[in-house]
């Protein structure tokens, strides 16, 4: 009898929010994503769903073709990467297991969620996802000409951040902010993650220039509580200070801290 397989639905801390690898593999998803940890990406592989199935190529297959008949959303020819959201894939999966007699789901998203349940001071239960094992630096661009982030953090010392990108808990982010400072100002440590909105956000719309911004990121309903480490007025984390040490250009989106940059940040603050 044939041995079953997998087919699985990967993430990456380095990858853009929604792009996603959905390939498969005769051994454990465990073992595979410890053959992908290699030099050809920045961070680990996330395992988000798996499907189990001695048909397993079959699966891979129809899944791949399910998606670019509807879409365009294949990154390049002949790759398992896929520009989608992890739960539409995992939705493609229970269509595809529903044809299959011996498919098995695991969601693996979900394991331990229920550890992290947290209650806030709004009263509403708040569910994050687990953390990774591995911490990543961050580096995130603020603009005050939309946010008060110094006044937030002189009232509250803490910010409830739009969550576009992974940032988990126990993750650093150094916040640069844009024209006319120009300089990377404050250190945070990410204290949750994946937070759903609940009233005790609502104190942060006074912070924003139009508060009527603040309804683009309720709607989002997704968050990292950031605090407030240290705060830095120094020249040596200027832009170009921070471009003659690895940086291309003045952040337009969070990224990761690697390198020389990092090492550069870190001893500059």
């Amino acid at each position: 009898m044939k041995e079953p397989g997998y087919v699985y639905i990967l993430t990456n801390p380095s990858f853009k929010e929604d792009w996603v690898k959905i390939g498969k593999s005769s051994v454990s998803v465990e073992k595979r994503v410890k053959q992908l940890d290699g030099t050809s990406v920045p961070l680990p592989f996330e395992i988000f769903a798996t499907m189990k199935t001695v048909k397993y190529n079959e699966a891979e297959k129809l899944i791949h073709r399910y998606i670019e008949r509807f879409t365009n959303l294949r990154i390049r020819d002949n790759r398992e990467f896929f520009n989608v959201k992890p739960e539409d894939a995992l939705a493609i999966f229970r269509d595809v297991a529903m044809v299959l007699d011996d498919a098995e789901i695991d969601e693996v998203y979900k394991k331990s969620v229920a550890d992290d349940v947290e209650t806030h001071s709004g009263g509403q239960r708040i569910m994050q996802t687990p953390a990774r094992s591995k911490k990543i630096v961050w580096l995130v661009p603020a603009n005050s000409k939309f946010f008060d982030l110094a006044g937030c953090l002189k009232k509250y010392g803490y910010v409830y951040w739009s969550q576009y990108y992974h940032f988990q808990t126990g993750d650093t982010v150094y916040i640069y902010c844009s024209s006319p400072e120009s300089r990377v100002r404050y250190k945070m440590v990410v204290e949750a993650h994946d937070l759903n909105y609940f009233s005790e956000m609502e104190q942060e719309r006074e912070f924003y220039v139009d508060s009527k911004d603040f309804d683009l990121p309720v709607s989002h309903n997704r968050f990292a509580k950031m605090k407030l480490i240290s705060e830095s007025s120094s020249e040596r984390l200027s832009l170009v200070h921070l471009i003659d040490h690895g940086l291309g250009m003045a952040p337009r989106g969070a990224m990761c801290l690697n390198g020389e940059l990092l090492e550069y940040v870190s001893n500059a603050f």
